[in-house]
C-alpha cells in the first residue's frame, strides 16, 4: 500500500499499487472523507505567532514560564519511548473512559517510527514526574498533531497540580517553536471534532481552518468492500 501526507496536488501513484491511502490531502475526493483542520504556517515570524494566539494563550505561557519544566524531544524515538508513552496515554483514557492505543494503532505508530515520520515530546515536573506528551507526524518539512495527552491532575502531587494547568498549551508551543527552528512551514492542528472545548483549543493557537481528505482508495471492489467494512468497524 502506498500512502500520502498532506498532499496540496494529485498525488503520483504506482501503478502496481492496489490501495492508497491519503491523511490529511488537500485535493478534494468524493472516495476519501471531508474534515476540518487548522494550518498554521511555520513561515511567520516568531512574532507573529505568538500575536496570533488567544490572550488567553499568552497569559497561559507567561504563567509556564515561572515553571520548572523540563522538556525531552524525541527525534528517533526507541520502542521502549513509544511503549511508555502507549501506557501513559491508556491509563489516562482508562480513567476518562476514552478509546486507548490498541495494537493495531501501535503497529502504525512503530511503522510510523520506522520510516523517521514521528517526534514525541515529553514534559517532566522538577521531580521527574511525566505530566504531557504530544506525537507527531513530520513528514517533508509539515508536521501534524497525532496524539496527545496531559496527566490527571489526581495523579499529580498537590504542588504539581497548578503547573499542570498550563503544560499541554507549553509543549505545543514549544513543538511550534521547534519545528520552525527546524525548517519545517507547515503545523497541522489535527481534525477539528465536534466538542466546542477541543475547537476552542485548536483555534486559540491561530491559523487558518481549512478542509483536508483522509481515508483509503482501491480500484478493487473486493478490497474496497474490506475497507469498508474496516472504516464501519472504527
Amino acid at each position: 500500500m502506498q500512502h500520502f501526507y498532506f498532499v496540496e496536488k494529485p498525488a503520483n501513484i504506482r501503478k502496481s499499487m492496489r490501495v492508497v491511502g491519503y491523511t490529511h490531502s488537500l485535493v478534494p475526493s468524493r472516495k476519501l472523507v471531508r474534515s476540518e483542520t487548522i494550518h498554521i504556517s511555520l513561515r511567520e515570524s516568531e512574532l507573529s505567532l505568538y500575536l496570533a494566539l488567544s490572550e488567553g494563550n499568552r497569559q497561559l505561557l507567561r504563567c509556564a514560564q515561572q515553571e520548572f519544566y523540563q522538556v525531552i524531544l524525541y527525534r528517533e524515538p526507541s520502542a521502549v519511548n513509544l511503549q511508555a508513552f502507549q501506557q501513559f496515554y491508556n491509563q489516562f483514557a482508562k480513567r476518562k473512559k476514552l478509546k486507548g492505543i490498541g495494537k493495531l494503532q501501535m503497529e502504525t505508530i512503530l511503522l510510523l517510527n520506522q520510516q523517521g515520520a514521528l517526534l514525541l515530546s515529553e514534559v517532566q515536573s522538577i521531580c521527574g514526574q511525566t505530566m504531557c506528551y504530544r506525537l507527531d507526524i513530520v513528514h517533508a518539512k509539515k508536521a501534524m498533531s497525532y496524539y496527545e495527552v496531559t496527566c490527571d491532575a489526581a495523579a499529580m502531587a498537590t504542588h504539581l497540580q497548578r503547573p499542570l494547568r498550563y503544560v499541554n498549551r507549553f509543549l505545543l508551543w514549544h513543538n511550534l517553536l521547534h519545528l520552525k527552528q527546524q525548517g519545517f512551514i507547515l503545523y497541522d492542528m489535527g481534525e477539528l471534532t465536534d466538542d466546542p472545548h477541543v475547537r476552542a483549543l485548536k483555534q486559540s493557537f491561530g491559523g487558518q481552518v481549512v478542509n483536508v481528505y483522509s481515508g483509503y482508495i482501491t480500484l478493487s471492489k473486493i478490497r474496497a468492500r474490506l475497507l469498508g467494512v474496516k472504516k464501519w468497524r472504527k
